[in-house]
């Protein structure tokens, strides 16, 4: 009996216990790391997102009436959902994100509600849980609405589906993040993502040879939301400083002549800084798409190095924690380059790492970070995950 059918049945065991009936679907989201690009997606940069094995997963079926009910195993919490009360308000809870999607994803028929059980092992700041369970949301909401499973190839949907997941976090829940995590997760590997276009490229996998190592801090990320929210002001008003440029444009992908400009007329030292992170890790992305295309992984572990010291130094959304992880995986001499994944402030660092060293890697990242820290972390190899999906039980 394989794991999954294992996994499967005692989900359904578990949903038996809180809904009294047996599940009919399971919905599959995947977490993501970002290869390198951070900070760049809401300036309309390019990104290289990857997904991972780590999923939500969403066992649920439909049942006739109009109230939604979901629980989340992580919370050990039940919540009711009426989908047509489109005046509830964010409460700051888990919740916020069911409701969000029901009220923007306009859920109005009546008799289309469903059960949900959720359960994740995303426990990693960094890996994008939020937009990995909006991306669930979303599949599992348009099945019920149209009684379709959206199928892995059907690309242009999907981008739809992103969309209205970062419409959700956006104006819902609060937090102005860019379309990149949904992106990646709906539509699975490792991509080249143009965040202004939406344009995306599927690119050569890491070889075999070597992997990724999800270096999780065990640091909440407690400041993210707001360090998040203060960048994207910031950038604002850098964009305000110039007529010509604008949000739709994208500060990210102006021309180097430009790019200079803006440079050169910021007075302020923290907003010069900021542009600078933006301009250069924008040419990063470029130059490690060209590096991965060629196998060239020591090009591509030194712009990883460059990435997160721009990150700490000129974005300041690095933290002690992810420097020092960071630090070690370099510092052992078994890592080609290694920077903080996602928003900041706490979570997950990253690092790229021959197979062949890997466990040695680990035990010296994990013994030297719990000496300067006392925090034991946790350590794993990122495996590339496949896009959300949906299949029968």
């Amino acid at each position: 009996m394989t794991e999954k059918i294992v996994q499967h049945r005692q989900a359904a065991d578990q949903f038996y216990k809180v809904f009294g009936e047996q599940p009919t679907h399971v919905a599959q989201a995947p977490g993501r790391i970002n290869v390198i690009g951070e900070h760049i997606d809401y300036c309309g940069g390019l990104v290289m997102p990857m997904t991972i094995k780590q999923q939500t997963r969403g066992y649920y079926r439909f049942t006739g009436r109009s109230e939604v009910r979901v629980f989340s195993d992580r919370f050990d919490a039940l919540n009711r959902f009426n989908p047509l009360d489109v005046m509830r308000l964010p409460s700051g809870s888990w919740g916020d994100y069911v409701q969000g999607l029901l009220k923007i994803g306009a859920h109005r028929q009546l008799g289309r509600g469903f059960d949900l059980w959720l359960t994740s092992d995303l426990s990693g700041g960094g890996l994008s849980s939020s937009a990995s369970l909006l991306a669930l949301l979303a599949m599992v909401n348009h099945h019920a609405l149209s009684e379709q499973i959206v199928d892995d190839s059907n690309s242009s949907f999907r981008l739809t589906l992103a969309l209205l997941c970062q419409q959700v976090e956006n104006n819902f829940v609060g937090v102005p993040s860019g379309v990149m995590d949904p992106v990646s997760i709906l539509m699975g590997g490792l991509i080249k993502l143009d965040c202004r276009t939406l344009k995306f490229e599927r690119l050569r996998p890491i070889p075999e040879s070597h992997c990724l190592v999800v270096m999780d801090t065990g640091m909440p990320r407690t400041l993210a939301a707001s360090g998040y929210a203060e960048r994207v002001r910031e950038i604002a008003q850098i964009e305000s400083f110039h007529s010509g440029v604008n949000h739709r444009q994208g500060l990210a992908q102006l021309d180097a002549g430009t790019a200079d400009s803006i440079l050169s007329g910021l007075s302020d030292p923290k907003l010069k800084a900021r542009a600078r992170h933006i301009f250069s890790e924008q040419a990063r992305v470029e130059k490690a798409a060209e590096a991965l295309s060629e196998g060239n992984l020591s090009r591509l572990g030194h712009l990883m190095n460059e990435s997160h010291r721009s990150l700490s130094e000129d974005y300041q959304v690095s933290c002690g924690p992810l420097d020092q992880i960071t630090q070690a995986s370099r510092d052992s001499g078994l890592a080609l380059g290694a920077r903080m994944t996602g928003a900041g402030f706490g979570g997950c660092a990253i690092a790229l790492v021959a197979k062949i060293d890997v466990e040695q890697h680990n035990a010296v990242v994990a013994a030297s970070y719990q000496k300067q820290t006392g925090v034991k972390p946790m350590l794993l190899i990122a495996e590339s995950g496949n896009g959300a999906r949906i299949d029968a039980l």
